[in-house]
């Protein structure tokens, strides 16, 4: 362990001694990021503006995004699906409501509910539970400025150790998103959103206010969901160089889970529900309050020190199956975080650094009763769940030529699970986990608008609650920590016309943490692989097809998201070289989009996915499918703006996504069948 450390604090310590001088990065690749223009490009010191992200996210030597708020503000965005869309690498499919499949270069493929293998972020603090599972109906879009997207371990800037990386829902201040706004929605299956925003900025601070209320029955029966979000932040400038900014946010959020179907249900009744989740009155309903705060300090000219603290209270209440009951917890999450960047010239070479330490701790009263009906029965489980993790950080960019970035870096990690069970004290367990993850890139830049890139990380990933307390098994199931090495190339640049932006990468995996659904009503069950790989490409294109077309300073623009997953096992003993399930070989999204200088839009996108294995045997597959839908809006003037969102157009029934499976001996009603034809307008109003 005390080599670990004396390694991150040396590749820290080499900001102190090199670099090369280097022209500002100036890059703005659209397939990354668009100005909006209701979001102005105003940041503060403990906020920057969605330009000033773009800057620094690209000196990363690998596959990043920054996504604008203006390429989802007019749709109707509920979940991730929605708002990342035409991101390559990010596969992001919805299961019901806002919970979706989130998964990047596969991570956590396989778990067939809620997130793992990915750190979601809410303005850089932790957004996960300490023992790295996640949710993600907490989240509203409507308050995201941006989304930033770090795949794999180029999420060393958020202390990211997981292989799929993080993202960073960035929310909006009062100097972005200045002024009075309300939101009306209405579509299919009796969908109704208002959203109230208000942003002011005095002279020094500024404050942002949002709140959220939904409700849906959703496209299947027992689909209904109802949800109040609040979100707020208040920033001042103490001095001419610090900054604190206080972060509130609160919901009461009620959701019915319809549950999963044969693949021959899902593609002919799609509507239906599991009868089950009708009868035992499946749903997940969550009271949760988010506060935090951080503190910005401007150092001389190319200094910056960022510190905070968080605490996150969460009760959840979860009947489900039978076999499972009723969950009901209440979970306290909380922590502390600093990071230190910066610049400077020594000897006329340019560095920029930046190291960083984030503790993140947890607990959790988790108790489970029987099912009766959607109520709570006797009590069948009782535990106390306790998580820590610590991770120390450092990176450094030295600029061997003006053109020529080394980049190194490394994170240690250390991460404890505890469980106290009070019903069955033998499946009592504590665990500790450590492992240090070292990386080393290279970034070019020949011309102001082309950057090559190439990396190789190393990454690992803790067990979560889920994996270690399966049933079975006396203290924690003996699942271990699955660990890979990734290797990188790409490259991100534009043209006059074009803009693009490629990553190919591997990964070799030890012990990946795989599930498959069981039986009915039975959880899935981990286990870890012996050697797995993962590799891909990931591809975004951006067109200027035309200007001028039918007026002076229209344009037409097609943009293009295509990724390619190829996920294996490597010699195992029982699958060979099978397939690795959960997600297809080919996804293809596109748009193509025409705005004309009156003060409209309109757009048609394309989405195409191949067919996919569900089994780790290769027996079954779904089918491929095809979805078109269109998009179109109007800007009455700079207060009101009309958009009408209408999706899957030709009513094609096909899997959404699904849980993964041994075979398909068993149980094969694990399918979420995807939504149908539906309709959505929208009404914004500035005051």
């Amino acid at each position: 362990m005390s080599s670990s450390y004396l390694w991150v604090s040396a590749c820290c310590a080499t900001t102190l001694v090199s670099g090369v001088a280097h022209a500002e990065e100036k890059i703005r690749l659209e397939p990354v990021v668009v100005t909006a223009e209701q979001v102005r490009e105003v940041g503060t010191n403990t906020v920057p503006s969605n330009q000033e992200a773009t800057a620094i996210i690209k000196r990363t030597p690998g596959g990043v995004a920054v996504v604008d708020s203006e390429q989802f503000e007019n749709t109707y965005t509920l979940n991730f699906e929605d708002t990342l869309a035409l991101i390559p690498g990010v596969f992001a499919q919805k299961r019901f409501g806002e919970e979706v499949r989130l998964s990047i270069r596969g991570s956590g493929l396989s778990r067939g509910f809620h997130l793992r293998g990915l750190t979601l972020l809410q303005d850089g603090i932790p957004f996960n539970l300490a023992d790295g599972s996640a949710d993600f109906q907490e989240a509203d879009s409507l308050t995201f400025q941006r989304l930033e997207v770090y795949k794999g371990a180029n999420a060393l800037q958020y202390g990211g150790t997981s292989l799929g990386g993080a993202i960073n829902m960035v929310t909006k201040t009062g100097k972005s998103q200045l002024g009075d706004q309300l939101r009306m929605e209405v579509g299919s299956d009796s969908t109704y959103r208002f959203n109230f925003q208000s942003g002011q900025a005095f002279d020094d601070s500024d404050y942002f206010l949002s709140l959220t209320a939904t409700a849906s029955e959703g496209f299947r029966q027992h689909d209904d969901q109802g949800n109040f979000k609040f979100n707020g932040n208040f920033g001042t400038m103490i001095s001419d160089t610090i900054e604190n900014r206080f972060y509130f946010s609160g919901n009461i959020i009620e959701q019915e889970l319809p549950g999963t179907l044969s693949l021959q249900a899902a593609l002919n009744n799609p509507e239906m529900a599991d009868l089950n989740s009708i009868r035992q009155d499946w749903h997940r309903d969550i009271r949760s309050v988010r506060l935090a705060n951080k503190t910005t300090f401007q150092v001389g000219d190319d200094d910056q020190l960022d510190v905070g603290a968080f605490i996150n209270i969460k009760d959840l209440f979860h009947p489900i199956t039978s076999f499972v009951g009723v969950i009901d917890q209440e979970s306290v999450d909380y922590g502390v975080f600093m990071q230190s960047s910066g610049e400077y010239q020594f000897a006329d070479y340019r560095t920029i650094y930046r190291f960083g330490l984030t503790a993140h701790l947890g607990e959790i009263d988790a108790k489970v009763f029987q099912n009766i009906n959607g109520s709570r029965g006797n009590l069948t489980a009782n535990a106390d769940q306790e998580s820590s993790n610590f991770v120390l950080y450092g990176e450094n960019s030295w600029y061997v030529l003006p053109q020529l970035a080394l980049v190194t870096g490394g994170q240690f990690i250390g991460s404890e699970r505890q469980v106290t069970d009070f019903v069955t004290p033998a499946e009592s367990d504590r665990k500790t986990y450590t492992a240090f993850n070292p990386n080393l890139g290279v970034l070019y830049e020949p011309t102001e608008h082309l950057q090559l890139f190439a990396n190789i990380s190393r990454s690992v990933e803790v067990p979560t609650f889920s994996e270690l307390t399966q049933n079975g098994t006396a203290g924690f199931t003996p699942v271990g920590m699955q660990k890979a090495w990734t290797a990188e190339i790409g490259t991100r640049g534009e043209t006059e016309r074009f803009a693009w932006d490629v990553s190919l990468y591997r990964a070799w995996i030890d012990g990946e943490m795989l599930q498959f659904t069981m039986a009915p009503g039975i959880p899935a069950s981990t286990f870890n692989a012996n050697n797995t790989i993962h590799q891909g490409l990931e591809f975004a294109l951006v067109m200027d097809v035309a200007e001028s077309v039918f007026a002076s300073g229209d344009a037409l623009v097609w943009r293009n998201a295509y990724t390619y997953s190829d996920y294996y096992f490597e010699g195992d003993q029982q699958y060979g070289d099978n397939q690795i399930p959960g997600q297809p070989h080919h996804f293809y999204q596109t748009e193509l989009r025409y705005d004309h200088l009156g003060g409209w839009f309109a757009s048609v996108d394309w989405e195409i996915a191949s067919a996919a294995d569900v089994d780790f045997s290769n027996t079954l597959k779904t089918p491929g499918y095809g979805i078109v839908g269109l998009n179109a809006g109007y800007d009455f003037n700079e207060q009101v703006k009309l958009f009408v969102d209408a999706r899957n157009l030709l009513d094609k029934k096909y899997v959404s996504t699904y849980s993964t499976i041994v075979n398909a001996a068993g149980n094969t009603s694990v399918f979420y069948p995807g939504e149908g034809r539906s309709l959505f307008a929208g009404l914004q109003i500035k005051f």
